[in-house]
This record gives C-alpha cells, structure tokens and sequence, in this order.
C-alpha cells in the first residue's frame, strides 16, 4: 500500500498521498511548490489549468508572481510553515527547508499513513522529518566522490575576502542563481557589508522579499549604479560572461569541489557555495529522521542508486532510487 502512497513519477512529480504532485505536474487535483526553482516549478502551467488548488508558502507565492506566474485566487493556497490543514481526507504540513527563500519540506497524513519529501535542502537549519512511513529525499550530491571538504562559512569567507580585495579596485559582479542570490545579500548586510547592491528589476522585488524572510534591510540597492566606484552586482548566472567587460567576476557555484574558492583567470573566480545538502548531511538527515523506507529523487539528484545502497547498509533502511 505504502508504494502507491509516496512515489517519484518519470516526470519528476513527487507523488504523496491520494491527493498530492509536488514539484511537477501530475493528474492529482493538489499542486505542490516546494520553492521558485526551475526544475520544482516542472508543468506549472499546465498544473495551473488543471489543478484545483495550487499550494505553496506565501513567500513562495509572491516570488511566482514576480517570476510572471498567475495564480488564480481562487487556486492560490498559501500555506504558513507548521500549519497543519485538511483537505479532502488528508492533512498536508509544511516544515522549513533551508534552501532559499520561502522553500518547504512537505508532509501528508492520512488514516494509517504520514509521508513525506525534503525537497531541497542543507544542515543545519532543515528540521528533519519525523515518524515517516516512507521519506522521499533529494541527493543532488548523491555520493561520497562529490563530498565538498569545507564548510558553508568557509565557503562564505573565502568569497567575503575576494569582494573585499576587489572592490578596492572597483565593482564586483557576483553570478548566482535567484535564492542564492538574495542569501548572499542577506548574509553580506549581517557581516558587515556596506557597499550597495545593484541588481535588474526581478532580482529587486525578490530582495525586498527576502528582507522580510530573513528579518534584515538590504538597503543601499540600487536598479544601476550611482556614480559610485564601489558596488556590488548580483546577476542571474545565465548572463554570466567572464570575457566581458573589466569588473571582478565570481560565479558561485555548488559544482566547484576543488576549493572554497578558485581563481580561474586574473579578476575571475569560482567560489563553491552551495544550498543543497552534501553527501554527509543527507545521510545525517536520513538517521535523525529515523523512516521506515526512504526514495531517493533521481530526477533532480546525481548517483542517486549510491544514496540509496549506502542508506541501506550504514542505516539499516530500506530504500531505492525512483524513478
């Protein structure tokens, strides 16, 4: 029974319950969106069309909208973390994720059954999800060979001390995706930063989202810059050009393991900032939460049948990769 009620769908839908796709479309009458990402937001618009509600965290909803997603008010169903609400005949919870703004872990409950899926997610600050019959997992660091060998805040103080050279020089532009993004801005104002931030018109709305989310003022942030030689940049990493122009350019990325921080070229560099988990924190989450069965996501992770034969030996569960 418990196999057709926690699921990974070819198309990447995390199916939970009798009544819930998270994450991509499904012939279920409850979407899901666990946060903005592209491959979390798969056939929105269809699920916008077919779906009878769309629900997700208010903070999520908002950043939807500045992405130019509609959602119609009487599908729009945001969700405050911890809430526990009924529908149809199931209870669905969203828990915190440290992932980017408003991201969630959801849980459905039903008579007999309470499942559950991490989405995307780090340690510490994602409280693991307790008393699962079955725990879908994400792995986008799905083994040991991509085990990053330092911590968020070495990470973080190698790219602080690259913007502090720089910007002695002039501007820094820095490339990340939307959610890394507002996470850094937010970080850099709590240590310190004064510099302004200059970013387009989208990443602006998404910073004044944040501010709320994180409880910090982002201010001075600029639409362009102000006659000031100092400022900081952020730019979506698909504009990322490292030929163009004189400007100190830092791309962060998860997928650099090499070090906290490389210089690939004079005034360019690579910094390995991540927001999913490593190979050590899933395996950590999977023991504090204690399941009866775990499914790895393989949709969005890598060596995902790596994950799951590890679970099954070091911890004693049982698990697979789906789909």
């Amino acid at each position: 029974m418990l196999s057709s009620l926690a699921s990974v769908s070819a198309e990447g839908a995390i199916l939970l319950g009798k009544n819930f796709a998270v994450d991509a479309h499904a012939e279920r009458p409850i979407r899901v969106v666990t946060h903005i990402h592209a491959d979390h937001i798969i056939g929105l618009e269809r699920s916008l069309e077919e779906s009878l509600l769309l629900l997700a965290t208010d903070f999520t909803m908002e950043l939807l909208e500045i992405l130019g997603y509609y959602v119609p008010p009487e599908k729009r169903l945001a969700l405050s973390y911890q809430k526990r609400l009924r529908i149809m005949d199931e209870e669905v919870t969203l828990e915190r994720a440290r992932h980017i703004v408003g991201s969630a872990q959801v849980v459905v409950e039903g008579e007999g059954y309470r499942v559950g899926y991490t989405s995307d997610f780090k340690l510490p600050g994602t409280p693991p999800l307790e008393g699962l019959d079955v725990l879908v997992i994400d792995a986008t660091y799905g083994s040991p060979r991509l085990q990053r060998k330092w911590s968020d805040a070495e990470a973080m103080a190698a790219l602080l001390s690259i913007v502090e050279i720089a910007l002695r020089q002039g501007p820094v532009e820095i490339y990340a995706y939307h959610g890394k993004i507002q996470e850094v801005m937010a970080e850099f104002r709590l240590r310190g930063v004064k510099e302004p931030f200059v970013t387009d018109l989208k990443g602006y709305k998404m910073a004044r989202v944040a501010e709320r989310f994180y409880g910090v003022r982002l201010d001075p942030l600029w639409l362009s810059p102000q006659d000031e030689s100092s400022y900081i940049s952020f730019i979506h990493a698909h504009k990322f050009d490292e030929s163009r122009g004189t400007s100190t350019k830092i791309f962060l990325t998860g997928w650099e393991l090499r070090a906290p921080a490389v210089k690939v070229r004079e005034g360019v560099f690579r910094v390995g900032f991540s927001d999913h988990a490593t190979f050590r924190e899933i395996i950590e989450y999977v023991r504090e939460a204690s399941p009866k069965r775990v499914i790895v996501d393989s949709t969005r992770g890598t060596d995902t049948q790596v994950t799951a034969r590890y679970i099954e030996r070091a911890l004693g569960i049982p698990a697979e990769s789906q789909p």
